[in-house]
């Protein structure tokens, strides 16, 4: 949560309240670039824009049904995916699915598609309140940035960069030597624990282990990891994509 705060404040996105109910972070915001941003803050899997609306099946129902007015048209077909996080919620998530599914058909004369629908309407039934939302923003899963130790890196190429990635997904925090200007592309999926140069790596303070692109085996004071070893070339290449931009 502290890294996504970050995230949020470099980027002068506004926000009133971050909070982290059961299995869930729900950040308050108005400002939709918040998908963007977030969406390279490791630890978050998927991201959605949803609005808080009171646990009330009505008002979900009308929520659900403005959405469909909005994204889709009565030729186009839905569906309803629901996920009560809490199961003492008067309905069960199918029965959410059924009895907001029938509203819509009923109000619009729309089709239901389970399998292949032309817009999913999300909804999220939490403790203190129901989000209702369309479509999901995959983020990139990991570890949070920050809750293992520091490793260190030499960035010489673009390969480097990449296990500099692998590393910083695994919630390692990291600290650099050589080009300085290719950690400027690690940075934006640091936010929380800017990363460190060093322009020695025997400067290098508290580091627990060492990351290289390449197998380079030799004793050393530390760990060593090999962050690539186990991706294929078009999984490095993509990555690559990723963080330098095709």
């Amino acid at each position: 949560m502290e890294n996504i705060k970050d995230a949020l404040r470099a980027h002068d996105i506004a926000f009133s309240a971050i909070k982290n109910p059961q299995g869930r972070i729900v950040v308050s915001t108005q400002d939709e670039k918040a998908l963007r941003v977030l969406k390279c803050v490791f630890g978050v899997t998927s991201l959605s824009f949803a609005k808080k609306i009171e646990r009330d099946v009505q008002e979900i129902k009308e929520e659900a049904l403005d959405l469909f007015k909005k994204m889709a048209d009565p030729a186009q077909t839905f569906r309803i995916s629901t996920q009560r996080l809490d199961k003492t919620f008067a309905l069960t998530s199918p029965q959410v699915n059924a009895a907001v599914g029938a509203y819509i058909v009923e109000q619009e004369g729309a089709q239901v598609n389970l399998n292949s629908p032309d817009l999913n309407i999300g909804i999220e039934i939490l403790y203190n309140a129901a989000y209702v939302f369309a479509g999901r923003t995959p983020g990139y899963g990991g570890i949070p940035v920050g809750v293992q130790g520091k490793v260190l890196i030499n960035l010489k190429d673009r390969r480097s960069a990449v296990a500099g990635w692998m590393m910083l997904r695994r919630g390692c925090e990291l600290v650099v030597c050589g080009n300085v200007e290719l950690a400027g592309y690690l940075e934006p999926f640091s936010f929380g624990h800017p990363i460190t140069y060093v322009s020695n790596p025997e400067k290098a303070k508290n580091v627990l282990a060492a990351a290289f692109s390449e197998f380079e085996p030799e004793k050393r004071k530390i760990p060593s990891f090999y962050p690539l070893l186990g991706l294929s070339e078009q999984q490095i290449k993509n990555i690559e994509a990723l963080i330098f931009g095709r």
